[in-house]
């Protein structure tokens, strides 16, 4: 693991080596595996929202005990990187389709500290990440572009991951993706006893999901 950028001071750094390219290509199959055993597809889990042009297939750790897993075991090396005592709040997984983006935008204050790491590409194209300069006080509605703010845009291969501040800095990926699909993991953590400490373990949010009728069932 290789850590390249200066969090405490730019907001961001991009981790080399999060986890090793096998983890990161065998935690997909293994999802495609149990989505299968279940009964179930990545399509089973298409929609549409505000940050995306097309589908995405979203599967919140709170239905698929392997992801949360991942999110607690990877806490002692981000809060090791942020120099932070960090408490999990909630993790994701996305699959966006080709010709997508992700619209420009700040995250919900579940997200105090933020890892994007990229899973598989269908055709082994890197698909940047893009962090914004400037931090933000207010949470705008998300855009399509970064305007005149200066970013930085940042490649990953399967198993590295980009560590941000997701309140702070905007982000998102603007160019479209040259990949027939590409495999992401989004998790987000918040510091002990900080201004945002009540949305560990995002109990909030795990009431409204357990409200809908989406279960894996593995």
């Amino acid at each position: 693991m290789r850590v390249e950028g200066d969090y405490k001071k730019d907001g961001y750094a991009t981790i080399r080596g999060l986890v090793p390219p096998e983890v990161a290509s065998n935690l997909f199959k293994q999802l495609q595996v149990d989505l299968a055993n279940s009964g179930k597809s990545f399509e089973t889990f298409a929609k549409l929202h505000d940050l995306s042009k097309h589908q995405t297939s979203d599967i919140s750790g709170h239905f698929y005990r392997p992801l949360t897993t991942f999110l607690w075991g990877l806490t002692p090396i981000i809060s090791e990187i942020t120099g932070a005592d960090l408490l999990p709040s909630y993790d994701f997984f996305r699959i966006y389709q080709k010709d997508d983006i992700c619209r420009v935008h700040a995250d919900r204050p579940s997200c105090e500290h933020s890892v994007s790491l990229t899973l598989a590409y269908s055709d082994g194209v890197t698909w940047p990440l893009e962090v914004g300069s400037e931090r933000i006080t207010t949470v705008d509605p998300c855009v399509e572009s970064f305007g005149d703010e200066p970013y930085s845009s940042i490649e990953m291969q399967p198993g590295d991951a980009v560590l941000y501040r997701g309140i702070e800095l905007r982000h998102g990926r603007t160019m479209p993706n040259p990949n027939r699909w590409s495999a992401h993991l989004f998790l987000f953590w918040v510091e002990r006893d900080g201004e945002f400490m009540q949305h560990a373990f995002d109990e909030e949010r795990l009431r409204s999901e357990l409200k809908r009728v989406v279960n894996l069932d593995v």
